[in-house]
């Protein structure tokens, strides 16, 4: 099997460790068949693994003080996830992961990047950046979403992640979307006279 594509973010130039680092890193991860609706980390649980997804669809979802779930983010294949301050912190964790297709799923444990980080130093700084600017790039997306109206937030939605849209059952889009199912119904309806 190939070497996921977070691994090879964290080769490179500067500051990066090797491939070679990045090799023996997938060397250690644990590869796990996963069902769908699984959860992989519940909300208030330490996260201990980074899941880097080798087929299926993971999504990370929060909780708002109403006590309802609100879909954050998606990752596919090649891609990973993680609670990332809980992980780093080993701290209660307040985004829950959850399978939303049956794949599988590779673990890279607390233990083995705190082993890995004392053989090479660059890796903790390197996962550090990758991970932040991971974060980042999600809060802005979400951000950016909240001052759109509906047909935009799906627009943009699609061109994110047209790779796995029709992967995803529709409950879970308008979860991320921040609207009702029958809403995003009638707006795919309309959409779709406008096309034809």
């Amino acid at each position: 099997m190939e070497l996921p594509s977070f691994l090879f973010d964290l080769t490179g130039e500067g500051d990066k460790p090797s491939l070679e680092y990045a090799n023996e890193i997938f060397r250690m991860l644990e590869v796990t068949k996963v069902r769908k609706k699984q959860v992989l980390l519940n909300l208030g649980e330490v996260a201990d693994s980074v899941f880097i997804v080798k087929s299926g669809i993971l999504k990370g979802s929060i909780i708002d003080e109403f006590g309802e779930m609100h879909t954050v983010r998606f990752v596919a294949d090649g891609d990973v996830i993680t609670s990332m301050y809980s992980f780093i912190d080993q701290k209660p964790s307040e985004l829950q992961i959850e399978c939303v297709e049956a794949g599988e799923i590779l673990f890279f444990k607390y233990q083995d990047f705190e082993y890995i980080g004392k053989i090479y130093s660059g890796l903790s700084h390197a996962f550090h950046k990758i991970m932040l600017k991971r974060y980042h790039d999600m809060l802005d997306e979400k951000s950016r979403m909240i001052s759109d109206d509906a047909t935009t937030r799906y627009v943009k939605f699609m061109e994110r992640y047209a790779f796995i849209i029709d992967r995803l059952p529709l409950k879970e889009i308008a979860s991320f979307l921040g609207i009702r199912q029958q809403s995003l119904s009638r707006l795919r309806g309309k959409m779709d006279e406008v096309v034809s």
